[in-house]
Parts: C-alpha cells; structure tokens; sequence
C-alpha cells in the first residue's frame, strides 16, 4: 500500500499546540489505533509499540526577503513486516 494523505494550513500558535496535543493524546490512547486528521480527512492507522522519532528544525537566512523556519517531526515504525511512515 502506498497512500499518502496531505494537508497544509495555518493556524495560530496557539491552534497549532492543541492540533500536537491532540494528535499526542490520540497517540497514546489503549485502542492500539491511531486516527490522525489530515484537512477534512480522518486517516485511521496502526502504530507498533516501538515508534521511531526524528526531529528536524531547519533554519534559512534569504538575502532578499523573510527568514523561513521550519520544524518536521517524523514518526516511523514497521507494520506487518513492511515499513511504514506516519506523520509530519
């Protein structure tokens, strides 16, 4: 299965701290499932017990124009025997 599921939006920094938390709570919930809501999508997957966590900031300097920041946070762990990659 190759699927892939893409929003991107803004939000207040404020917002933006209750989509992590919620997405943390969901997360580590006991149902063993992890529903993740991805714009007007709710995408339903199954993490193992061991997730991998990869965290990036990456920070550029433009001669012209704004500075850009960005974060990504990666969550990775094998499904069934294939590897699998979930959030972003």
């Amino acid at each position: 299965m190759a699927d892939k599921t893409h929003n991107e939006t803004t939000l207040s920094r404020a917002d933006a701290a209750e989509y992590l938390r919620s997405l943390g709570a969901t997360l580590a919930g006991e149902s063993g499932s992890w529903t993740v809501p991805v714009g007007n999508k709710r995408v339903e997957i199954q993490p193992d017990d061991e997730i991998t966590v990869e965290t990036t900031v990456d920070e550029r300097s433009r001669m012209l124009g704004d500075d850009i920041t960005s974060t990504t946070v990666e969550l990775r762990w094998k499904e069934s025997g294939e590897s699998a990659e979930g959030g972003d």
